[in-house]
């Protein structure tokens, strides 16, 4: 199976090879490049040949839109393992980032007490740090050979790419060299972060009723709106059958046939639920986290949530009119 994996990576350009294992390195994983690269295609693989081969052999007959239902499920595959990835890379920065001031605190504590620049970071390892933690005990572990402890620190932040990982980092080197009063630095350092940390916090609980109102519209009015338009083309095509063409009366526009059917706007709907259902979870994303692919973790619910919506509207509109 190992040399399975290794013909599949081999397919994929060196440059692409080469941002999956960062991007493997980044999220803490485990596994190689080889290993999870190439499961996640031959499974996708699979599905492709299962959802093309299967309707074949059961009906007997070969359609081209199997193929490309195997080839958007494998398509789809393909890309949620990518974006779990990448979600699982921020969630490591986002964890490491919000014990960053506590670290600085204890940093500067330790400082205080007599210890050295590296005893201070070594002791501040503690567990409930999480990430951050493991990169301390492997900046410090590294430390007792013959290289760098600043350049150690500065190197940390390639295994995590935190910009303010990055910025501690180099004041925290930079100090040390300098030789200024690096536990007022810290002190000082964590204060600012941990304030900027509660803006951040007071800025998302303000934007709440706006993210509220995105999320009532979505799943609520849309759908809504999209069902009475469905059953309003299913009513005039009802009345086109049972009213004749002489019945005049100002009803002459039910005599030609609709050019539009309700099973193709209900088709139109539901792309279009999808379609907006995948935006507004990347707005979220946007509100929330400043970034666009964060808010791609919704788009499940989202769509979910609209197309339920969609359907139940969709039925309760028919129900009530039908009678």
């Amino acid at each position: 199976m190992k040399q399975a994996y290794s013909l599949v990576t081999r397919a994929y350009p060196e440059k692409y090879l080469k941002w999956i294992d960062k991007l493997l390195y980044n999220a803490g994983e485990t596994s190689d490049l080889e290993y999870w690269l190439g499961t996640n295609t031959i499974f996708s693989i699979l599905a492709w040949l299962a959802l093309t081969i299967l309707p074949w052999t059961m009906y007997g007959a070969f359609s081209s839109l199997y193929f490309l239902l195997g080839l958007a499920s494998a398509l789809l595959i393909l890309g949620s393992t990518h974006l779990i990835l990448y979600l699982k890379v921020e969630d490591r920065i986002s964890r490491i980032e919000d014990v960053i001031p506590d670290m600085l605190q204890l940093v500067s504590s330790n400082l205080r007490s007599g210890m050295t620049p590296y005893q201070a970071l070594n002791i501040s390892a503690r567990p409930e740090f999480g990430p951050l933690a493991e990169e301390i005990e492997h900046v410090t572990k590294k430390g007792l050979s013959t290289a760098s402890f600043t350049n150690l620190l500065i190197e940390m932040n390639e295994h995590i790419q935190s910009n303010l990982l990055e910025r501690v980092t180099k004041m925290f080197s930079s100090a040390i060299k300098s030789g200024g009063k690096l536990a007022n630095l810290l002190e000082d350092m964590a204060n600012d972060l941990t304030q900027t940390k509660k803006l951040k916090q007071e800025l998302i609980t303000t934007t709440k009723s706006y993210t509220a109102f995105i999320l009532f519209t979505i799943i609520i009015g849309t759908p809504l709106l999209l069902a009475i338009s469905v059953h309003f083309i299913e009513l005039i095509g009802e009345l086109q059958i049972t009213t004749p063409q002489s019945a005049g009366f100002g009803l002459d526009f039910l005599a030609g046939g609709l050019t539009i059917t309700s099973e193709f706007l209900t088709n139109v709907s539901l792309i279009m639920l999808i379609i907006t259902s995948v935006l507004t979870s990347m707005l979220l994303g946007v509100i929330k986290e400043g970034k666009e692919v964060y808010g791609l973790r919704y788009s499940p619910v989202l769509i979910g949530g609209t197309l339920i919506s969609f359907y139940v509207a969709k039925y309760l509109i028919g129900t009530f009119f039908a009678f």
